[in-house]
C-alpha cells in the first residue's frame, strides 16, 4: 500500500533507480523533439528561400513621377510584365525559320551590339513608354469601361491562342498577367489619344494631300493559271506546251462558266474545302485590290485594258508571259484605297504631334531607373523558348 502511495507521488514512477531511468529518458526524448523541430525549421527556411527566390517579383523598371495628389509616386514593373514583350521578340526566330532563313542572337548589328541586346533595349524603350503613359492616365483619373475591358479580354485570348502549354504555364505568359499589360497599355493608349484631340490637327487638310487619282483601286475577282514553274534549280521556266495548250482550252471553259453564272465565285471550278486552287485543272481563284499605280500585277497592255472594264464585266481570257487570266470587275473605282491612305496620312501626323509633346513635355516629368536583374539575368533568346515544339 506504501509502495502504492509513493508511485502516485512521484507520477507513476517508482523511487531510486526506477525514477533515475525515467528521468534519463525522458531527457533523450526532450533532445530528439528538440533536433526534430530544429530539422523541421530548417527545411522551411529552406523552402521559404527557394519560394521567395523562385517566386518574389524580379523588379525590372522603376518609374517616378507626379500622382493626381500631386504628390510623387513610384511605380515598379517585374519581369512578369515584360514576358509577353519577350515572347513576341524571341518568335521572329521561328518567323525567320518559317521562310528557310537562319537567326542568331549573338549575331551583331552594325553598331556592334548583338541582337539580343539591341532587341533587348527595344523592350525595355517599350516599357519605360508604356509605364509613363499608364501613369498619365492615373494622374487623371482615367479608367477602363466595360466595353473596353472585355475587348482587352477577346485580344487575350486571340494573343495567347498559339501558346504552347508549356508557355501558357509560364509566369508572365499566364492569362492574368496578359491581360494586366494589356489593361495597362490600353489605359496608356487612352491618354496618347486625349493629348492628341487636343492637339488640333488639320485632318481635312492633310487628307488633300492624297491624290484620288494615284489610289484609284479597281476591285478585281479572278480565275488564273500559271504558266511558269520552278526546277530543281530553283529557277523559274515555262511549263510544256501540251500542258499549256490543255490550260488555255480550260481557262475558256472556266470563261464561258463564268460569264454565264449568277455567282463569279461559285460553280466554276472544283475547289476542297480549304483551298483555292482545282487540282484536277490547276487553274486558281484570288482576288486583287489593284491600285492605280501598282506595276507588280499584270503587264502594262493587259492592265490597260482591265482598267478600262465597268463594274460587273467579265473579261475574256487574258494571257501575259507569266499566265492565264479570267477577270471580273467588281469596282473599278473603289475609294477603299484613297480612304485607307488617308486614314494613314492622318495617323503619321498624329503620331509625329504625339512623339514631340511626350519629349518635350510629358517624359521629362517622369525618372527612370532600369533594375540590375534586367541589366545582368535577362537575356533574351530562350526566355520563353518551349523545346518540346523545336524543329
Amino acid at each position: 500500500m506504501n509502495s502504492a502511495k509513493k508511485i502516485i507521488k512521484n507520477n507513476g514512477m517508482g523511487s531510486g533507480e526506477e525514477r533515475g531511468k525515467g528521468k534519463n529518458t525522458s531527457l533523450f526524448d526532450n533532445k530528439n523533439k528538440i533536433l526534430v523541430i530544429v530539422g523541421i525549421l530548417a527545411i522551411l527556411a529552406g523552402i521559404f528561400v527557394v519560394c521567395y527566390t523562385q517566386l518574389r517579383p524580379r523588379i525590372v523598371l522603376t518609374v517616378k513621377g507626379p500622382a493626381k495628389d500631386g504628390k510623387e509616386v513610384t511605380n515598379s514593373v517585374n519581369l512578369a510584365e515584360t514576358m509577353y514583350d519577350i515572347y513576341q521578340t524571341e518568335a521572329m526566330a521561328d518567323m525567320y525559320a518559317a521562310y528557310g532563313m537562319s537567326f542568331d542572337w549573338e549575331d551583331t548589328t552594325d553598331n556592334g551590339d548583338t541582337y539580343a541586346d539591341t532587341y533587348k533595349k527595344t523592350i525595355m524603350d517599350e516599357l519605360k513608354k508604356r509605364e509613363i503613359l499608364y501613369m498619365c492616365a492615373l494622374k487623371e483619373n482615367m479608367s477602363l469601361t466595360d466595353k473596353e475591358k472585355e475587348t482587352i479580354k477577346k485580344d487575350v485570348q486571340s494573343a495567347r491562342q498559339n501558346l504552347t502549354d508549356k508557355q501558357k504555364k509560364m509566369k508572365g505568359l499566364d492569362e492574368a498577367t496578359v491581360t494586366a499589360v494589356f489593361e495597362k497599355r490600353e489605359l496608356g493608349e487612352k491618354y496618347k489619344k486625349s493629348v492628341i484631340s487636343g492637339l488640333n490637327i488639320d485632318e481635312e487638310a492633310l487628307k488633300k494631300t492624297v491624290s484620288k487619282e494615284d489610289y484609284r483601286q479597281y476591285t478585281l475577282q479572278y480565275y488564273t493559271f500559271a504558266k511558269t514553274e520552278t526546277d530543281a534549280k530553283n529557277e523559274s521556266k515555262e511549263k510544256d506546251k501540251s500542258v499549256l495548250e490543255k490550260a488555255l482550252k480550260d481557262m475558256k471553259e472556266v470563261q464561258k462558266k463564268a460569264a454565264q453564272a449568277k455567282d463569279f465565285t461559285k460553280d466554276v471550278i472544283e475547289l476542297k474545302e480549304g483551298s483555292s486552287t482545282d487540282e484536277k485543272t490547276g487553274i486558281s481563284y484570288a482576288t486583287k485590290d489593284l491600285i492605280e499605280t501598282d506595276t507588280d500585277f499584270l503587264d502594262a497592255k493587259t492592265l490597260k485594258t482591265v482598267k478600262k472594264m465597268k463594274n460587273g464585266d467579265i473579261s475574256d481570257v487574258l494571257e501575259t508571259k507569266d499566265g492565264y487570266y479570267v477577270i471580273k470587275m467588281v469596282n473599278n473605282n473603289d475609294p477603299k484605297a484613297y480612304d485607307n491612305q488617308c486614314k494613314t496620312v492622318v495617323e503619321q501626323e498624329q503620331t509625329n504631334q504625339f512623339d514631340k509633346q511626350y519629349a518635350n513635355t510629358i517624359k521629362g516629368q517622369y525618372t527612370t531607373e532600369i533594375q540590375p536583374f534586367w541589366k545582368g539575368r535577362v537575356a533574351l533568346g530562350s526566355m520563353t523558348y518551349d523545346d518540346s515544339v523545336a524543329q
